[in-house]
């Protein structure tokens, strides 16, 4: 146990330590990158305080050029567009949320001119997508100076690149939400934009992607599905491959060392348990051997009871029929653990069973059990095995079952099929509850572990069913071929 706790910890602190050094080494080269950022002059430096100022987050991100159908009822908007159409005539009643485009809508009807205080108050965007000040500016275009600051950055005149305005209008959705919650680094096109304080640093390529190249750092803009070792706002940073070989070399034999310890340790896992087994047979195989002697010499003085049998006192005679009987069932134990050990190498001896029906009430005769056989038939089986696993699910319905208790038996298609039946409430979910080996309430006995390695040894399945608690065994029995007779 305490070997096994050690390999678990190595493996874990191996992969530990050879992803904690190369998210360091990543890290370390980001800072190095930002500390070079800083030394060389940007093209242009903007303030955020005074971009989300000049242009509200509703004018910035470009999904407010669509429809806002996720913030207002599809079924209303198409109302307010009826209205509209309709020269602003008939049922003006909408959701309340509607109340300020309805406004705007009547104003358009009945050419009636807004303040420049009304935009900023209804939020800037119209309900169709757009804002309302592109709409208004349609109307009365000899307005559009006094109304252009409430347009949105994509419906302005583009401007030139290296201004603010036309920084922000090429900006993808991605980066304007990366700008507007304030994110170190975003990659815009060929710029980079660097925050400092309050303030972005935009660089061109050729001074960026020079530093990157110095420090073995590959940026780019984030892509779905594509692996980033760090991820900052829509920059998506790895190593370039070959810059540090050293670095690389090693994390492969780190990882090529972690696979073959968890390999050895599932190899040793399997030896270990392996080892247990072979243990057990071991010591199942002396305890079959020891057995012999004492089993023989008891059925030498059984034997000479035998051959006094009439001088005998009457009062021993039910003694002595025990004594033969137990006798008996000792010789059949014996063998019964030779075939078990064989049955380890594949091989299960079976007997000719005349009448499997005088058989079954034969084990039936100890226990009150209500029998349901079909018509008598031979079958071959292993009996001692077979009969002792019946026993053994008979003496647990008994014990704990609940009365009555009902046995069928059938041969179909060369598979003997007995089921044992009691009143209970187990179900198949407490199967694997049931035959953890050494948990059964009757102490000392089989347990139902050794009766389902048996049956699987003979061939044949056991499963259960409930409610009521049904136990089915399916055993092969036809012919030769099917139980392997030799």
């Amino acid at each position: 146990m305490r070997h096994n706790f050690l390999l678990k910890s190595l493996v874990f602190f191996l992969i530990f330590f050879t992803f904690k050094a190369i998210s360091e080494d990543i890290s370390q080269k980001i800072i190095a990158f930002r500390e070079k950022l800083l030394i060389v002059k940007p093209v242009r430096k903007f303030s955020l305080q005074h971009i989300l100022s000049r242009y509200p987050e509703q004018l910035l991100l470009p999904s407010k050029l669509l429809p806002q159908t996720s913030s207002y009822n599809i079924k209303e908007l198409q109302k307010l567009y009826k209205f509209y159409k309709s020269d602003c005539k008939g049922d003006k009643t909408v959701d309340p949320r509607l109340l300020q485009p309805l406004v705007f809508t009547r104003a358009m009807c009945l050419n009636l001119k807004l303040p420049p205080s009304w935009f900023s108050r209804a939020n800037y965007i119209h309900p169709g997508g757009g804002s309302y000040a592109k709409r208004y500016i349609e109307k009365y275009p000899k307005e559009k100076k006094k109304y252009e600051r409430f347009l949105h950055i994509r419906e302005r005149s583009k401007s030139g690149i290296l201004t603010e305005l036309g920084q922000l209008q090429r900006m993808n959705e991605t980066a304007i939400e990366n700008l507007v919650t304030g994110t170190p680094l975003i990659l815009s096109g060929q710029y980079l934009w660097f925050k400092s304080n309050q303030f972005y640093s935009v660089y061109p390529k050729n001074s960026w992607k020079k530093i990157a190249d110095e420090l073995g750092l590959n940026i780019s803009t984030r892509k779905n599905n594509v692996f980033c070792l760090e991820k900052l706002g829509n920059v998506c940073i790895n190593k370039v491959e070959n810059k540090d070989k050293f670095t690389w070399y090693l994390f492969i034999i780190l990882i090529i060392l972690n696979f073959t310890i968890i390999f050895a340790w599932i190899i040793s896992r399997w030896i270990e348990h392996r080892k247990i087994l072979n243990e057990r047979m071991l010591i199942l195989q002396i305890l079959t051997h020891e057995l012999r002697t004492p089993i023989a010499s008891l059925g030498m003085t059984v034997e000479g009871f035998r051959k006094s049998f009439d001088k005998l006192p009457d009062s021993l005679y039910d003694e002595f029929r025990r004594l033969c009987e137990d006798s008996r069932r000792l010789r059949q134990l014996a063998e019964a653990s030779k075939d078990y050990l064989l049955a380890n190498q594949g091989q299960m001896k079976v007997s000719e069973l005349e009448s499997l029906n005088s058989w079954l009430s034969y084990i039936c005769e100890s226990y009150n059990v209500n029998m349901h056989t079909n018509k008598d038939t031979k079958v071959f089986l292993n009996v001692y095995w077979l009969g002792t696993c019946i026993d053994n699910l008979l003496s647990n319905a008994t014990k704990y079952g609940v009365a009555p208790i009902e046995l069928y038996s059938s041969v179909e298609s060369g598979q003997l099929v007995i089921k044992i039946i009691d009143q209970g409430n187990l179900k198949s979910s407490d199967w694997s509850r049931l035959k953890k080996p050494f948990e059964s309430k009757s102490g000392l006995g089989l347990g139902l572990t050794i009766v389902e390695s048996m049956i699987k040894k003979m061939g044949g399945t056991l499963r259960l069913e409930g409610p009521p608690t049904t136990f089915i065994m399916e055993i092969p029995c036809e012919s030769n071929d099917t139980v392997g007779r030799r």
